[in-house]
């Protein structure tokens, strides 16, 4: 009898879902680590200096342009210490440089600096994460990464039923079918 396994995903090229749901976690930890930032130092002017600092909206302009660039700080730094974002890691993907070595902090730079180049090109940018045999990005390509499967020390494993779908599919081998002897029933 062919028992169901689990498939192995450490180290497979992220999909979109994945990476869309990161992103949208990353925007959310993001914006609640500037709205706490912001508190705590409109805070901290009016406790020591008298200085009042408008955190109301009345210069929308201005907030959003320290938001963009907390968002871009956050992202930067996050992928060149760890290689990932909480919301990254909260999925389980991690970026690397294309040959599978840790990211480094120029290509981390480049690919958040060109992410928007992603976006503003119609999300044209974005269809290698649906198309793409590596599943990269604009961004991606130009700095010389790839998103992979990642949860630190554990496995990433896919539950067995969708492992034998994609087995059926073609999609990928299960190595426990290559080493299991023939049953004598």
């Amino acid at each position: 009898m062919n028992e169901l396994t689990s498939g192995q995903v450490t180290g497979r090229y992220a999909g979109p879902v994945s990476r869309l749901l990161g992103f949208a976690v990353d925007g959310a930890v993001a914006l609640a680590i500037f709205g706490i930032l912001t508190t705590v130092v409109a805070f901290t002017f009016r406790l020591l200096l008298g200085i009042e600092i408008d955190t109301d909206g009345g210069q929308t302009g201005w907030w959003l342009l320290t938001y963009l660039a907390w968002f871009f700080l956050y992202h930067w730094a996050s992928l060149a210490i760890t290689g990932r974002t909480a919301g990254k890691w909260l999925v389980g993907v991690r970026v690397v440089e294309r040959d599978g070595s840790p990211l480094r902090g120029r290509p981390a730079l480049v690919r958040v600096l060109t992410f928007p180049l992603s976006v503003v090109t119609l999300g044209l940018g974005l269809v290698g994460i649906l198309i793409g045999r590596e599943r990269r990005a604009l961004h991606d390509v130009l700095a010389g990464s790839v998103v992979v499967y990642d949860w630190g020390d554990r496995p990433a494993e896919m539950p067995a039923p969708l492992t034998r779908w994609l087995e059926r599919q073609g999609a990928i081998e299960n190595p426990a079918a290559a080493t299991e002897a023939p049953s004598a029933d």
